[in-house]
């Protein structure tokens, strides 16, 4: 099988060399065309395209679905390094701006940014995940990486406060990885492939992860926080260009819906549907989920807001080290959904509910343990060597990440499977903008709570947070959710 294409002179054949193995790695083999031929991914109107894949047909002119697919890895994977460079060197520059003298001011602050950035995803989810459905892919990821260039430009050029927080405000279109769930979920077929697609995906993510903090530490290092933030800016405008090689509308291939998917979605025409409309149908159909991902997300939120914080303060961590140990959790998280997401899967009870009961289960175990070793009453940790109580918050820290990696997953990879096709930007926008939502005020109840009470009270709130949706999944999951039919799925 091949494509008909033709050669054309246009922009994208002198875009840069660098862009031209991306799409030689990606294209479909073309029947009769070399491989330095360049294709138009923008067919003329009433032009014939045949291009046959994995899936079915390739909506991009020359790109199959499996192709298309690794195109969006590659553009997470630039996504990810771009936004995580400035990670591990924001609470840093916050102390700069506020003044290292004021520890307690500077902390309070970051926290208070971290909110204001939720607040700014929260409400561009919502926008994002409707533009995808009536859009498409590649309006999604353009714009996205526009927004990106945008707010790293701004970073770039920061000398208060007040421009840090300017900077946030094109977060309302970064939406990447929104964007990336959206498209393979609509590219391949519910069960056991969306669920290994949706787990390469985060560690593509998760390899921009590694990358992205450790630079942005090492860069960070010499004094310089604004270096990282300029060459994601150029980063971002290539991913932005490169984004044009995706389809307009990914196609998706046929896929069984449920009884109840199917009573709800024929009561209202899907056509010209309005987002509230929509909204309504998504809710109605995966609201559960939608919750426990919500609560879920306010316990980890809390968790990660102070995580930096308490590596900074307590435990010594440079920028350097900050940015290692970020790279470093990526990167198993990464390792665990790349290699580790099968049999994790069995272990926790070989289909996607059963996973997220006892993902949430273990997640509450973690949490109470890193509680209890952390508690200074107990003094449990408190004659050890401060190299291995680092080892041992980092270690539990690993463990939890596996788990954490493995419910985001399997909670995504159950909704989309009974809401209708053309809902998952409308539904994977709704679940982005709750986690967003969690994010407003748990970094400031996080930290609050680490200044006030300690560590092991913090983890023992968010440990108690897990073991209650613990709960509300075994007594309610099956009134809520529609049966299952498909073996493992």
């Amino acid at each position: 099988t091949g494509v008909r294409a033709r050669r054309f002179s246009g922009p994208l054949c002198r875009f840069s060399s660098f862009s031209g193995v991306i799409t030689g790695f990606l294209v479909v083999e073309d029947e009769g065309v070399g491989p330095s031929a360049c294709l138009d991914p923008w067919p003329r109107r009433g032009m014939s395209v045949d291009a046959k894949g994995d899936g079915g047909s390739a909506s991009s002119g020359h790109l199959s679905p499996k192709a298309q697919v690794r195109l969006v890895y590659f553009l997470v994977v630039l996504y990810a390094v771009c936004y995580q460079l400035q990670s591990p060197l924001e609470p840093f520059l916050v102390d700069s701006l506020v003044g290292k003298e004021k520890s307690s001011e500077s902390t309070a602050s970051y926290a208070r940014l971290q909110s204001f950035f939720g607040v700014i995803q929260m409400v561009g989810s919502l926008s994002i995940g409707n533009l995808l459905d009536r859009w498409g892919a590649r309006a999604g990821f353009v714009i996205n990486f526009i927004a990106c260039a945008a707010s790293y430009a701004l970073l770039a050029n920061t000398s208060s406060l007040t421009i840090l927080y300017l900077s946030k405000v094109p977060g309302v279109a970064m939406a990447g990885f929104l964007c990336a769930q959206t498209t393979v979920s609509q590219l391949t077929s519910s069960g056991e492939e969306r669920v290994i697609a949706l787990g390469r995906l985060t560690t593509a993510y998760t390899i921009g992860g590694v990358v992205g903090p450790y630079t942005g530490g090492l860069l960070g290092a010499k004094g310089d926080y604004f270096l990282s933030a300029k060459i994601a800016a150029v980063v971002s405008l290539f991913a932005a260009a490169l984004s044009m090689l995706l389809p307009v509308a990914s196609s998706a291939p046929p896929s069984a819906t449920s009884a109840t998917t199917a009573s709800v979605t024929e009561k209202t025409p899907k056509e010209g549907q309005p987002w509230s409309e929509r909204a309504v149908v998504v809710f109605k159909l995966a609201g559960f989920l939608i919750m426990v991902k919500l609560v879920s997300s306010t316990a980890n939120s809390m968790s990660s807001s102070a995580q930096s914080v308490i590596l900074k303060n307590d435990l010594g961590f440079t920028e350097a080290d900050l940015g290692f140990f970020m790279s470093g959790q990526f990167a198993f998280g990464g390792f665990a959904n790349g290699f580790l997401l099968a049999p994790v899967t069995k272990l926790m009870g070989g289909n996607s509910r059963a996973v997220v009961r006892n993902c949430v289960l273990t997640m509450a175990l973690g949490y109470y343990a890193q509680a209890v070793l952390r508690s200074e009453s107990l003094g449990i940790l408190s004659a050890m060597p401060a190299m291995f109580q680092t080892y041992t918050f980092i270690g539990l820290a690993m463990f939890l990440s596996i788990f954490q990696y493995s419910l985001g997953t399997s909670i995504t990879a159950e909704s989309t499977k009974i809401v209708p096709e053309d809902m998952k930007g409308t539904l994977i926008g709704m679940e982005h903008c709750i986690f967003s939502a969690a994010r407003i005020l748990t970094p400031t109840i996080g930290i609050s709570i680490l200044n006030n009470s300690g560590v092991s009270v913090l983890y023992a709130t968010c440990a108690s947070i897990f073991l209650s949706v613990a709960g509300a999944w075994v007594a309610l999951a099956g009134r809520f959710l529609p049966p299952q039919h498909e073996k493992g799925s």
